[in-house]
């Protein structure tokens, strides 16, 4: 466990405490920034329902969580090899698994960080209307597994593939097609094709949730299934991560 920390802490180090990994803090404030001055200032989007806003802030909030999560699990374990530390991580007194659960200890505080950068923005475009405590907390609910998930199943590529760009290429693919529905909106996803895509879809669960909750103003009750999807999701890229970094200890 103490070597799980020290893991923890190191890569939480590199992610929040050095100038370089503050970078994506500023350039996250700055997409917010934008996002939120063109809700507010555009005179088409400034007529938007403040609950609307609020659901596509967090909508935003969330691609970006996982856009984070890709890119920092795609170097976990490749950037570990194209590095040359990986044998030695490997040849200290820590199991993969715990390797794995080091490295998500990072970005899980690297989520957090972001999560209250945007918790700003969040208010600023819902303070005048409804739901946005119900917001803050079902951003929080959905929106952490989802991005974890995302993080393990970069970190399983990095360490299948053994290489930064192709993990992060296949990640990003995928973050891409599940994150489709911020774009494609809820009425154009009625098809049939759609509506199965929606049910296994873990980004388009907590979209959905969002737009029941903020929008709808539906209770919890209606949002059980949706976890479901989204917690089913982070335990089966948890087990494809730890899987993918077993295979390591025979290299």
């Amino acid at each position: 466990m103490n070597s799980i920390r020290l893991i923890a802490a190191k890569e939480t180090g590199e992610l929040l405490g050095s100038g370089r990994g503050l970078g994506w803090l500023i350039t996250l404030a700055v997409v917010l920034s934008a996002f939120s001055l063109l809700l507010v200032g555009s005179t088409e989007l400034s007529l938007l329902d403040n609950a609307q806003a609020v659901y596509m802030v967090m909508g935003t909030i969330t691609a970006l969580g996982g856009l984070l999560a890709v890119v920092v699990g795609s170097d976990a374990i490749a950037g570990e090899r194209e590095r040359g530390t990986l044998v030695p991580l490997l040849l200290t007194p820590v199991s993969s698994t715990g390797i794995v659960l080091g490295k998500m200890g990072a970005q899980l505080a690297a989520w957090l960080a972001a999560y209250v950068v945007a918790l700003p923005y969040l208010w600023a475009v819902g303070s005048s209307g409804q739901n946005l405590g119900a917001a803050v907390l079902y951003l929080a609910l959905f929106g952490t597994p989802l991005v974890i998930g995302f993080g393990f199943y970069a970190l399983g590529l990095s360490a299948r593939l053994g290489n930064v760009r192709n993990a992060m290429l296949v990640a990003l693919v995928t973050l891409i097609l599940a994150a489709s529905p911020l774009v494609l909106g809820p009425s154009l996803r009625q098809s049939g094709i759609g509506k199965m895509f929606d049910a296994v879809n873990p980004f388009s669960a907590a979209l959905n949730a969002f737009d029941s909750v903020v929008i709808d103003s539906d209770p919890f009750g209606m949002q059980i299934g949706r976890l479901g999807v989204v917690l089913t999701w982070l335990a089966v890229t948890a087990l494809f991560a730890r899987a993918s970094a077993r295979r390591l200890e025979g290299t």
